[in-house]
């Protein structure tokens, strides 16, 4: 396979993923999506090494490792001042302290994932320990997912039944002033 043809499959797999999503967002089905980006990443990792040619060079590296670090300060800067304002306004609506929680707690979990990340590098050549990386990034990425699952569950929530918000466990905000259709 040339470089060309994978390129042209992987712009097509993402317009696919993007339209699976979007759709699943409308019918509220967040497991599809999950898999969805399993099964795509399976694959391009798989046609990834069919391909004959260089793909990127070190430099492509450096500048990816630049970008990527660049950007997660960028974010995590954006989501302390976010979480910070929310915080603050969490008395004008109570829904804002778990939105600032969720920011502070994504936060602490990207910088720790990077300070792991790049200790292991720090130790370890990528290209001797292929499998043992895959692994891991496999099992940090189902135990983020089973950490959604449970965290969006609506466990303790507000449910619109019959024209009311009916309590569903026991949330620790108040009904939404939203009319309940």
């Amino acid at each position: 396979m040339t470089i060309k043809q994978y390129q042209a499959i992987k712009l097509a797999t993402v317009v696919i993923i993007a339209i699976i999503f979007s759709q699943s967002i409308i019918f509220k089905s967040y497991l599809i999506p999950v898999a969805t980006l399993i099964i795509a990443t399976l694959g391009l990792f798989y046609l990834r090494r069919r391909v004959q040619g260089i793909i990127a060079d070190e430099r492509d590296y450096l500048t990816g490792g630049k970008a990527a670090l660049l950007a997660m300060q960028i974010y995590a800067w954006g989501a302390v001042i976010g979480m910070l304002m929310l915080y603050g306004a969490r008395d004008l609506n109570p829904s804002y302290e778990p939105i600032a929680a969720t920011l502070a707690y994504s936060t602490c979990i990207l910088m720790l994932l990077y300070a792991l990340i790049f200790r292991y590098y720090n130790k370890f050549k990528l290209t001797d320990k292929k499998l043992i990386y895959s692994v891991f990034v496999l099992v940090v990425f189902l135990a983020m997912v089973v950490f959604s699952l449970r965290l969006f569950s609506g466990e303790d929530d507000w449910m619109c039944q019959n024209g009311q918000w009916i309590e569903h466990g026991h949330p620790n905000w108040p009904a939404p002033q939203a009319e309940c259709k």
